[in-house]
């Protein structure tokens, strides 16, 4: 392994980034079917994003809680 540091892995991204590639890919494929729906990304968008604040909040917490047992790792 090489000394470059890593970046710490974000759920909530992960999280955000497979929702909104979801939400394309259902809008592309209802594109195909006529014309498109608006009301699909519009519900779908903040549900996503509340998800993936929630998912961050989560993980925040976690980290906080955990982060006396890193430390003395180092």
């Amino acid at each position: 392994m090489s000394n470059a540091r890593r970046h710490r892995f974000e759920p909530a991204r992960l999280v955000l980034g497979l929702g909104l590639l979801l939400t394309a890919a259902l809008h592309l494929a209802r594109l195909g079917q006529g014309g498109p729906p608006l009301l699909l990304p519009v519900l779908l968008v903040p549900a996503v994003l509340l998800l993936s604040a929630a998912v961050g909040v989560t993980t925040h917490l976690v980290r906080r809680r955990r982060r006396p047992v890193d430390a003395s790792r180092d």
